[in-house]
């Protein structure tokens, strides 16, 4: 199996147990042509989730690519131009953190974040209350 695909696995089924373990009620689309990976039930409100794993840069950073394809094809979307997404987790394995990021707080972005304990993106850790 390619690694990159193995690896994107493993996080959606980290993110699917994490999710559980803060009483969570989490979906999965049927399909693959969605830019969301799953959907989550708070029990107040539905939110769709692209789901991420950071990867250390040349610089020591945890980068996130929040450029996204669509399955088998070539189209590129940026995730923050489309609301079929509400929230950006990302699996920061470093940290041992998840950041649930609201799409709102990284709208017009067309590259990459860098996700840390301190800085914009810190109050985002473990956000599993989805706020």
């Amino acid at each position: 199996m390619n690694e990159k695909l193995k690896n994107g696995y493993v996080t959606e089924q980290k993110f699917i147990v994490e999710a559980m373990q803060h009483d969570l009620a989490v979906s999965r689309p049927i399909t693959n042509t969605e830019l969301y990976d799953f959907i989550i039930d708070t029990g107040d409100k539905l939110y769709k989730v692209q789901v991420k794993k950071s990867f250390k840069d040349k610089k020591d950073r945890n980068i996130v690519c929040i450029r996204s394809s669509y399955p088998r094809s070539n189209i590129r979307h940026y995730l923050t131009e489309t609301s079929n997404v509400d929230f950006l987790a990302v699996d920061c394995r470093e940290e041992n953190n998840w950041y649930v990021i609201p799409l709102d707080v990284i709208k017009g972005i067309k590259s990459n974040i860098a996700v840390r304990k301190i800085g914009e993106y810190a109050k985002y850790i473990n956000n599993w209350n989805f706020k």
